[in-house]
C-alpha cells in the first residue's frame, strides 16, 4: 500500500485547490424566459456534480473521491404565463395529441390558480395532495377526472421541473370497475330513424365501424374504400392507425356524401378556397396535397376558415358537438330510457360483434385497442345471468310468470 499513497495524496491536494478556487457568481438575467424569479445562489455548472472531499485522519480505503447526488431543480420559467407556454411546447415536442394538449393546460391553469398563481417551482408534493383533496371534497369530481388531474400536474413537474410526482403515491384514486354502457339494436334503430345529414352518416360509421367520434370527423375522402368495404382510421387514439369494416347499409349513403363533398369542393376551389388542413409538414413536402379531393374531409365544416400553417382558406372538419347534440335530441325524441351517446354507439358495436361470435383479438384490432383486458370488459354481455339463473320471485306460484325476451 506504499506505492498508492503519494498518489492519493496528489489527488487530495489538487481537490483542496479546486475547491478554494471561488466560482463565478452569475445569476440568469431577469430578461430571459427561462429565468425563475428567485434562483438562490450562483447558477451551477450544467452537467457538474459537486465532489465531497474526505477528511485528512480518514483511512486509505476512504480516500476515494464520492460524488453527491445533485438534486438541483432544472431551470423554470419566470412567471405562470411561461410555464404554461413551455407546458405546451414540451407537449408539441412529445407529439402528444390535440385533445391531451388541450387536458394538461387546462388542469395546469387550474393548479396555478387554485395556489393563488404562486409559481410552480416553489410547490411541490404537498399543494399536489391539497389541490387533489379539493376536487375530491369540494367539486365533487370521479375518480377518473381526479387521476386525469393529478396525471397532468405530475407531467408538467417531470418535464419542466425533473421531479417525479406521480405513480401511485396517495395523488391518484382507485378507479371504480364501470362495465361500458349499452343500447339494444332496436333502440338504436329508432334514434338513427330521427337523424338525417351529416349526423346520420357518422351516427352510422360509429355504429358500423366501432370508431369514436374524434375518428370519425377526421376522416378524409381517400380513408374510405367502397369496393373493399374498408374504412382506414389514421392516427387513433395514441397514434396509432388501423382498419376497420364498413358496414353494407352504409355503402349507399357514402357513395352520395362523397358526391356532396365533391360538389362543395368544387364551388370552393372556384371561389378561391378549398384547401384541406394537411398533418405535419405535408404541405411542405407536397405543397399542391390540401387542393385534392382525397384529402377533403369526408363531414367537412358549413363555414371555411384560414388554415394556421399555411394561411389557405378551405374547410376543416364539422364539430363534434355537432354529432353529439343531434344524438342527444334523437334519443330523447325516440323515448328511449337509457343514455345513447356517441360513444354508447361504440359500445354497441363490440357488444354486438361477440354476441354475434367474433373473435376477442380480431376485435380488439378493430377497436384499436392496445390492452387486451380494455376490450374483454365487453364480455359482460356474453355471461347474461339470467339465462342460466331462475330467480325465487319466479317460483312463486302466485306471480305469472313472463317469457324473457331473446
Amino acid at each position: 500500500m506504499t506505492f498508492r499513497r503519494p498518489i492519493l495524496g496528489r489527488i487530495l491536494l489538487r481537490m483542496r485547490s479546486l475547491a478554494a478556487t471561488p466560482a463565478p457568481a452569475t445569476r440568469p438575467t431577469p430578461a430571459d424566459d427561462d429565468a425563475p424569479g428567485a434562483w438562490p445562489g450562483p447558477a451551477p455548472r450544467p452537467h457538474a456534480a459537486p465532489i465531497q472531499l474526505v477528511p485528512d485522519d480518514a483511512g486509505p480505503a476512504a480516500a476515494y473521491i464520492q460524488p453527491v447526488p445533485d438534486k438541483r431543480r432544472f431551470p423554470a420559467p419566470s412567471s405562470p404565463e411561461a410555464v404554461i407556454e413551455r407546458l405546451r411546447q414540451r407537449i408539441r415536442t412529445r407529439r402528444l395529441s390535440a385533445r391531451t394538449e388541450e387536458t394538461y393546460l387546462r388542469w395546469a391553469r387550474r393548479y396555478i390558480d387554485f395556489h393563488g398563481r404562486r409559481h410552480p417551482a416553489a410547490l411541490g408534493r404537498i399543494e399536489l395532495h391539497r389541490f387533489v383533496a379539493h376536487l375530491v371534497e369540494r367539486e365533487g369530481l370521479s375518480a377518473q377526472s381526479v387521476n386525469q388531474a393529478a396525471s397532468s400536474v405530475a407531467f408538467m413537474y417531470r418535464e419542466l421541473y425533473g421531479q417525479e410526482l406521480g405513480g401511485r403515491d396517495g395523488a391518484r384514486g382507485k378507479e371504480p370497475d364501470v362495465l361500458p354502457k349499452y343500447a339494444t339494436p332496436q333502440e338504436i334503430g329508432r334514434v338513427l330513424a330521427r337523424l338525417c345529414g351529416l349526423p346520420l352518416v357518422a351516427s352510422m360509421l360509429m355504429y358500423g365501424s366501432g370508431t369514436r367520434i374524434a375518428e370519425t370527423l377526421a376522416v378524409r375522402v381517400k380513408d374510405v374504400s367502397l369496393e373493399n368495404r374498408e374504412l382506414h382510421v389514421r392516427s387513433g387514439k395514441g397514434a396509432r392507425d388501423r382498419t376497420t369494416v364498413i358496414a353494407s347499409a352504409a355503402m349507399p349513403m357514402l357513395r352520395e356524401q362523397i358526391r356532396s363533398v365533391a360538389a362543395l369542393h368544387a364551388g370552393d376551389l372556384a371561389a378561391g378556397g378549398g384547401w384541406a388542413p394537411l398533418p405535419g409538414a405535408l404541405h411542405r413536402k407536397d405543397p399542391r396535397a390540401g387542393w385534392d379531393l382525397g384529402w377533403q374531409y369526408l363531414f367537412p365544416s358549413t363555414k371555411t376558415s384560414v388554415d394556421e400553417k399555411t394561411g389557405r382558406r378551405g374547410r376543416r372538419h364539422l364539430h363534434a358537438t355537432v354529432v353529439q347534440c343531434a344524438v342527444k335530441r334523437a334519443a330523447r325524441a325516440a323515448g328511449v330510457p337509457r343514455p345513447v351517446t356517441c360513444h354508447i354507439l361504440r359500445h354497441c358495436f363490440a357488444t354486438e360483434l361477440l354476441r354475434n361470435g367474433c373473435d376477442i383479438k380480431l376485435l380488439q384490432r378493430l377497436m384499436g385497442h392496445r390492452d387486451l383486458r380494455t376490450t374483454s370488459r365487453y364480455l359482460h354481455i356474453l355471461d347474461r345471468p339470467g339465462v342460466a339463473v331462475v330467480s325465487p320471485l319466479d317460483r312463486l306460484p302466485s306471480l305469472p310468470a313472463e317469457d324473457a325476451a331473446p
